[in-house]
């Protein structure tokens, strides 16, 4: 039973690898390739986010080996270039170049060790966005990260407003004001 999912994820993967490299080739302005250029977008952008969160992952478990078991007896994590990507439809295998999976994880695995800022972060994150937004032709470039964006916003919007009560709010919402 083994072999036969293994032929399977053989084909689905060289499926996800042609389907990615016959993105910049699809004719233009048909609403075929902007809907197929779309899902490749959100595609890309979800595997993206699952790399970044595989090489935070998977570093605080390399450095715990390497502090349990010894330098030497540690394998260092890498970035595989296809993964499984949960759509509406169910889930399916994508594709992404080996140097972008490799840069995403660096990426994850930087900022888990604190090494860069969020800003960075989301910089240098753009930068790639941008360029493989462009090889693919999307319409859109693609946003990847929003969840460390938007966990940053609202860490950012709590501490901007420490002083602010539900008393308060509930004075807002009577109709009541401060005559001063």
């Amino acid at each position: 039973m083994s072999l036969f999912k293994g032929i399977k994820q053989s084909k689905e993967r060289q499926k996800a690898k042609a389907f990615y490299e016959s993105a910049a080739n699809l004719p233009a302005g048909t609403r075929e390739t902007r809907k197929l250029r779309s899902v490749i977008g959100n595609r890309t952008a979800a595997f993206i986010d699952m790399t970044f969160i595989d090489g935070a992952r998977r570093t605080e478990a390399y450095i715990e080996a390497m502090n349990a078991q010894g330098k030497e007896s540690a394998e260092k994590p890498s970035a595989p270039c296809y993964r499984e990507v949960r759509t509406v439809g169910g889930t399916v295998w994508v594709y992404l170049p080996q140097s972008y999976c490799d840069q995403y994880f660096i990426l994850g695995s930087k900022y888990q060790q604190s090494i860069i800022t969020p800003a960075t972060v989301f910089e240098i994150s753009d930068t790639l966005a941008h360029e493989i937004s462009e090889a693919l032709m999307l319409d859109h470039q693609i946003t990847p990260l929003q969840f460390l964006n938007d966990a940053s916003a609202s860490a950012d919007g709590k501490a901007e407003k420490p002083g602010e009560t539900d008393s308060d709010g509930e004075a807002e919402r009577s109709g009541e004001t401060d005559p001063g």
